[in-house]
């Protein structure tokens, strides 16, 4: 260890050359140095720097002896010093003094400087002792002293210095100034220097005497060149100073009774009067603080002994005390000092070091406990809600009398007003976007109360502070609150499903066979219509379970892994799959998790085909459309039901509102879904009176979870206990619309209820209403009878795709590319809605028999209500080249005949014939009189050469040749030669050829 302050200096006689002493010491005697000043002087350089100084001196050791010559250690130091601190000719006596071979050197250090020898390693190693120890290999247990504790400051730091500092510091910031621009006419190059004088001149006046001028002037000289670094001064001014923040947080002595908890004070100062470890004991136990640090480890997931780790770079399990505390602050673990020296003095060693990696082990024994591998039979229970979160507090009989009455009116007022307070609480309580914890401030609590309209008086808003406040945190617990004014919203947390110990008498029904068949059904059903709409690979939620894969996992954990999938089901329910995929082989507790996913996995397709290619695959069927019957209802709810969507049709019959933009507003997703609140929102907004009771019957028939509740069986017992969450069951309120758009339509159509022309224009309404389009529409024409399945015939059918093909090669058409869009999966087959709409897009004149005739054409075989897709765009763009060349490159494409139409296409009547027979032979003579090639005009306007062109392209090149025909004899001419229904197109090569022909023969009637 260095040398006390007080020893630092020594009166001796006058060197030359000399140190000057500071103007603190007294002028009486002149001081020098000792060694271990003149080295601390060097580590401060030096550590500042980062200089080994070893490659300094090492070059001119070419013997690696250990030793050079006193000329070329001052060459190493003065290269080493001369940047800022360089070493004075008395300080390098001493040192050559101190490191010189014995009996080189006279008693002064004189004599043989030039060819004595000094001992510059063990100068070396002394200097380093600021980087850490060395040779640590060999002594482990040596104690490391950081580097304030080796370098001590040179000259020693002086009091009035500091002061002085202090005061210029005030000045700059009350007069907003800068001490550069003190300085900055005097150096004209911004180099940082000024003369002594010039920095006298610079400072204001009256800001300082003349003695603390020449300390600062002293301060900041440059011992070399004698010029002032008012850069340097500057910077220590203008350096920030640590604040304390305890002290200054305790601006009011509390009283230490009892009831400090129970102090009414301004809304806004509890942080200020109530400190946040004000509810310790004054000398709290190990026990209570590891307790506190396990709750908050616990609730943040935090791996504690990761921020500890890099500190122990020799993996021995011990750091120092500053290491401690900094991997602490880095945990945002609020500890004092008090409760951090506990822990410092319950875990350090012999030696005053912190046993880090223990205190971990001790911390961590809430996720597990330690040495499982020497008690693999002990069990692990997580900890207790109880010992994690703090419950509410409890009063005396009066005042939890009052908050009885409190807590009623916070009830009346959510049920009557249908409140959501959570997410406003949560604004509050989120920290740096990590999850709430539960708790704000009573300022946070009291201005959400006004904001919300629920004001008490300054009494009762105490007494909540009272009964909801964590003492540990002084900050008030609203999920304890909002559970107990609104219980529906905010249940109760229960166990997960299968975290219980299993008994043989844990409620379950006394239930047959067949009920036990009808249950297991019911929730495999459930749980394959919900993995085949969501694509859920199950055995992601059961890999992890079996480390073995032996597919047999422990019973709570195939019931956790169900959970999981997302599905929620009674312990009835969790109990019968347990017992259905038991493990019977031997690992008794045990369920068969690889069967399960195969059975849930049928819904997408048999496994093992790859061993079986000539199996028919048997897919199983899932119900698409849960929502299609209400036989989970009682008779009593049937009637209840009627009774409302009857009501609610008569309301909308007379106010004539559109619904269903208030429930999308809602669904902002577009799922088809709202929650309850929401659904009981928009009917209030719609201004309809529904009773609770009639509410409920609307929610349990278009809920969520009705699609689960409609495919169980009739003899099983209802569940109707079980009230709906908002959390967990969502209102569809599409299935709703549709079921009143009917209830409207029996309604209005219903002699005994409207009459005539009035009952049509109400019901044309209704659809509109329904259906979110606008309402000023002319009245509807009477709907047509649905026309009966026509099935065409099979050269209709020829027919048919034969104009598909034309019109793919004609527009250049990619069929695919229409109908690809809807095939997620892009497993080559859509549903038969997708396939009209993208047919819609591509042919519109296609009629419903022609649709239903593809439908059937290309049906999937395996799934009736799929289209295979790819098949039919491979049979359309045949057209353009046949599929597989690349496998038969010596394959002869057949081309395409686009002439093989409906021959009736081109039929004309007498009349039309006779229009046709006279622009003939007028157009004829034309042509041979004037010595015209039709065809090689009409031929520009067909880019892709396939045979036809549009009907106006057709009357432009006649205009443009001088053929001239009027309205009629076009139209007829179009009917003749057209190669579709809509005479879009007309085949000029059979036009143009009949013209260059002496004389139009008959076939049958037709050209």
């Amino acid at each position: 260890m260095a040398p006390a302050v007080a020893s630092v200096y020594k009166p001796i006689s006058p060197i030359p050359g000399s140190y000057a002493p500071p103007a603190s010491v007294s002028p009486t005697s002149t001081l020098v140095p000792t060694v271990e000043t003149v080295e601390n002087k060097i580590r401060a350089h030096i550590f500042a720097k980062r200089i080994r100084l070893v490659d300094l001196f090492a070059d001119f050791d070419k013997l690696r002896s250990g030793l050079i010559t006193a000329s070329q250690f001052k060459r190493c130091l003065f290269g080493a010093m001369q940047s800022s601190a360089p070493l004075t000719e008395t300080e390098f006596e001493i040192l050559v003094r101190f490191y010189g071979v014995p009996g080189e050197f006279d008693a002064n250090g004189k004599g043989e400087v030039g060819g004595g020898r000094v001992k510059w390693v063990d100068f070396v190693d002394s200097i380093d002792k600021v980087f850490g120890a060395k040779k640590l290999e060999s002594t482990p247990t040596l104690y490391i002293p950081s580097p304030h504790e080796v370098v001590i400051p040179f000259p020693p730091p002086n009091p009035l210095l500091s002061d002085v500092i202090d005061r210029l510091r005030q000045y700059v910031k009350h007069h907003g100034s800068d001490v550069k621009t003190w300085f900055k006419d005097f150096d004209k190059y911004n180099g940082g220097y000024i003369t002594a004088n010039q920095f006298r001149r610079g400072i204001p006046q009256n800001v300082m005497s003349q003695e603390e001028e020449d300390l600062l002037v002293e301060q900041y000289c440059d011992k070399v060149t004698g010029s002032v670094n008012y850069f340097k001064m500057n910077t220590d001014v203008n350096r920030k100073v640590k604040r304390t923040r305890m002290d200054q947080a305790k601006l009011v002595k509390k009283d230490k009774g009892e009831n400090v908890e129970n102090e009414k004070v301004p809304i806004g100062t509890e942080e200020l009067l109530h400190a946040v470890t004000g509810y310790w004991p004054q000398h709290p136990s190990v026990r209570l603080i590891e307790e506190f640090i396990q709750k908050q480890v616990y609730r943040d997931r935090i791996r504690l002994i990761e921020f500890f780790r890099d500190y122990d770079r020799h993996n021995n399990g011990v750091i120092s005390e500053g290491q401690f505390r900094a991997g602490m602050e880095r945990t945002e673990i609020p500890l004092d000092d008090t409760q951090m020296k506990i822990l410092i003095n319950a875990y350090k060693d012999k030696e005053g070091r912190f046993m880090y990696r223990k205190f971990c082990f001790s911390i961590e024994e809430i996720f597990t406990k330690s040495n499982l591998l020497s008690d693999p039979l002990a069990e692990v229970h997580p900890p207790t809600r109880e010992f994690l979160v703090l419950g509410i507090n409890e009063l005396s009989k009066a005042e939890e009398a009052r908050m009885e009455i409190i807590l009623n009116h916070f009830r009346t007022l959510m049920r009557e007003r249908r409140l959501l307070l959570a997410p406003f609480f949560e604004d509050f309580d989120r920290k740096l976007g990590r999850n709430v914890r539960g708790l704000v401030t009573r300022s946070h609590f009291s201005r959400l109360l006004s904001t919300m309209r629920m004001d008490v008086k300054e009494t009762d808003l105490h007494l909540l502070f009272k009964k909801f406040e964590n003492k540990q945190q002084t900050k008030v617990n609203y999920i304890e609150f909002l559970r107990a004014i609104d219980p529906e919203t905010y249940p109760t947390n229960r166990p997960l499903p299968g975290t219980e110990v299993r008994t043989p008498t844990s409620g379950r029904r006394q239930q047959t066979v067949a009920s036990h068949a009808a249950v297991l059904q019911t929730v495999m059903d459930r749980l394959r219509y919900h993995a085949a709409t969501k694509r859920i690979r199950v055995s992601e939620f059961f890999r992890d379970f079996d480390k073995l894969r032996c597919y047999s996992i422990p019973r709570h954990e195939f019931i956790r892994g169900i959970n999981r999938i997302g599905l929620s089901f009674t312990d009835e329910e969790y109990e019968e799959l347990a017992d259905a995929y038991a493990d019977k082989s031997g690992k008794k507790g045990c369920c068969k998790w690889k069967e399960f996913e195969q059975d849930i996995e049928k819904v997408f397709n048999d496994t093992n085909l790859e061993s079986q290619p000539t199996k028919i695959p048997e897919v199983a069927n899932v119900n698409t459309n849960p929502f299609t019957s209400a036989d989970f209802l009682t008779n009593e709810e049937h009637i209840t039901l009627r009774k409302t969507m009857k009501s609610l049709a008569e309301h909308w019959k007379i106010r004539r509102t559109s619904i269903k933009p208030f429930f999308k507003d809602f669904d902002k997703l577009c799922t088809g879904h709202v929650t309850k609140i929401q659904f009981r929102q928009c009917l209030t907004y719609l201004k309809v009176d529904v009773s609770d009771a009639e509410f409920e019957v609307l929610c349990k028939r278009f809920s969520k979870s009705a699609a689960t509740r409609a495919m169980e069986d009739e003899a099983l017992e209802p569940r109707d206990n079980h009230p709906i969450k908002e959390n967990a069951e969502r209102i569809c309120y599409l299935m709703f619309l549709l079921e009143l758009n009917n209830e409207l339509e029996g309604l209005l159509t219903d002699p005994t209820a409207s009459n005539g022309a009035t009952d049509q224009k109400i019901l044309k309404y209704g659809k509109a209403i329904f259906a979110g389009e606008k309402i000023d529409l002319p009245a509807p024409a009477q709907t047509p009878p649905k026309r009966s399945k026509v099935v065409l015939s099979p050269s209709e059918v020829t027919n048919l795709l034969t104009r598909i093909k034309v019109k793919a090669k004609t527009e250049r058409i990619r069929v695919i590319d229409f109908m690809a869009d809807f095939d997620h999966l892009k497993h080559g087959k859509i549903t038969k809605n997708e396939f009209r709409r993208a047919l819609k897009v591509i042919y519109l004149n296609l009629t419903e028999p022609e649709l239903e005739t593809l439908e059937a054409l290309y049906q999937n075989t395996f799934d009736p209500g799929m289209v295979n897709y790819v098949q039919f765009s491979d049979a359309v763009e045949s057209v353009f080249t046949h599929k597989g060349l690349v496998h038969a490159p010596t394959m002869e494409p057949t081309p395409f005949e686009s002439s093989a139409v409906d021959p009736m296409l081109n039929a004309l009547t007498e009349s039309e014939q006779k229009i046709l027979d006279g622009v003939l032979v007028r157009l004829r003579e034309k042509v041979r009189q004037r010595r015209i090639d039709v065809l090689s005009y009409l031929e520009d306007f067909d880019f892709v050469k396939e045979g036809t062109i549009t009907t106006n392209q057709f009357r432009s090149v006649l205009g443009t040749i001088k053929l001239p025909v009027d309205d009629a004899e076009i139209t007829v001419l179009a009917r003749r030669f057209t190669q579709d229904k809509n005479m879009d197109r007309i085949n000029y090569r059979a036009f143009a050829a009949m013209i260059a022909s002496g004389a139009g023969e008959r076939v049958g009637g037709i050209w």
